[in-house]
């Protein structure tokens, strides 16, 4: 049976995709980003205030960045950005498949970001793939043969990436050997598959104990897995697609999760807070992520 933690709505945004939760550190507020809905936002536990930020395009991930402002990958670039001032600036642009985009990501403990794939055609070819962007810029197709790259997280030595792909038809979340001084991923191997478990592998997280969380999209729960890929624990959630956990607030101690509001099976009256970002409780603490550090002088804006 799912434990039942007290499941919080701390911002109503009802987002066509609400997505990639990322804990600032620095500023103590949690940033997240509606995909479809094409904007970032800027929660802050404190004030309980949530400000937006429109994007140019689809805005898949965000994460902190070193100098300060964000990182944010839109349909087929990567971007700095400064959210008071809503200035982007281009540092990477993707040459990617048509009817592919940037999906999930996160940074590796050298500020590096590693940045994932997805088919929006449903039933295509698997034509996905997951990169590396390193701090000079430079960028390079890691692996491929996926469909929506999803899961992407690292293990809190750094010596594990997890990665999966949500596509119904895989379902799978594997793990790498990683090696953070090379920035080099390899021994994929599966973690956990997920075909005879609630909904789908979306977002992961890892927490201090190095258990990996999942979001099982259309599920309705997350779950957590020890690092051998044992499920550990099954938390219910108010909603059927919830999409990505973040630790984040006072001693990483409260668990942030995103949610999305389009494609439902269950009608929105069982769910009116679809969309939503949510807190609970877990009694469980996770790591502080690493700024992104690659440099912000590329190229002019985007």
């Amino acid at each position: 049976m799912p434990f039942t933690a007290d499941v919080a709505l701390v911002v109503d945004a009802r987002a066509e995709a609400g997505e990639s939760p990322w804990w600032s550190a620095r500023e103590h507020v949690l940033y997240w980003v509606d995909i479809h809905g094409c904007k970032v936002h800027r929660y802050d536990p404190t004030s309980d205030v949530d400000d937006v930020l429109v994007t140019p395009d689809l805005v898949a991930f965000c994460a902190t960045h070193t100098n300060g402002g964000l990182i944010v990958a839109l349909r087929d670039r990567v971007c700095h950005v400064d959210f008071a001032e809503a200035a982007f600036r281009t540092l990477s642009v993707m040459r990617l498949p048509d009817g592919v985009r940037l999906n999930d990501g996160t940074i590796d403990p050298a500020g590096r970001l590693w940045i994932g794939t997805m088919d929006s055609r449903g039933d295509a070819a698997a034509n996905a793939a997951l990169y590396r962007i390193d701090v000079d810029g430079r960028c390079e197709m890691m692996l491929d043969g996926f469909r929506t790259v999803n899961g992407l997280a690292f293990a809190p030595d750094g010596s594990t990436l997890y990665v999966s792909d949500s596509h119904p038809a895989v379902r799978t979340i594997w793990a790498l050997d990683y090696d953070v001084r090379r920035g080099i991923a390899n021994a994929r191997r599966v973690f956990v598959a997920t075909h005879r478990l609630p909904g789908r592998p979306d977002g992961g997280a890892v927490d201090a104990e190095g258990c990996y969380w999942m979001a099982a999209v259309d599920g309705g729960c997350l779950m957590r897995f020890g690092a051998d890929g044992e499920l550990l624990s099954t938390w219910a959630m108010p909603v059927e697609k919830p999409s990505k956990a973040a630790f984040g607030g006072a001693g990483l101690s409260t668990l942030f999760v995103t949610s999305l509001r389009r494609n439902l099976s269950r009608p929105i009256d069982a769910q009116p807070h679809a969309g939503g970002l949510f807190a609970l409780q877990t009694g469980i603490r996770g790591i502080a992520l690493p700024d992104c550090a690659i440099a912000t002088l590329i190229s002019a804006a985007g």
